[in-house]
């Protein structure tokens, strides 16, 4: 079961990398679009997210309840702005993805 953790664990990180790398990817070009990398990587974040805090609730390793019911909104709110950016190639959801990208970051990070 641990090592299931850390297999989400890595999974997770990659969905961050990957959201957060196309963003910086695409603030190159003059007009930043949501890709379906973000929607993929966005539905990864989720799902990894999900199952890792099911897998320490199994493990009976403490689990910070509030701050995960806000980082799973938050991965929701990113995958349905994904979805929308997917759809229709604006701006703002561009913009959207990656401030709550950035949002959910500070969160893991600094709520402890």
């Amino acid at each position: 079961m641990e090592i299931l953790r850390y297999v989400l664990l890595v999974f997770h990180l990659f969905g961050f990398a990957a959201i957060l790398g196309g963003v910086f990817y695409q603030l190159r070009g003059k007009d930043p679009v949501v890709g379906g990398y973000v929607l993929t990587s966005a539905v990864v974040q989720l799902v990894t997210g999900a199952g890792l805090i099911a897998v320490r609730h199994a493990l009976d390793l403490p689990v910070s309840d509030p701050k995960m019911a806000l980082k799973l909104g938050l991965d929701v709110l990113i995958a349905a702005v994904a979805v929308a950016g997917v759809r229709d190639r604006r701006a703002w959801p561009f913009f959207t993805v990656a401030s709550l990208t950035a949002a959910e970051v500070v969160v893991a990070v600094a709520w402890t």
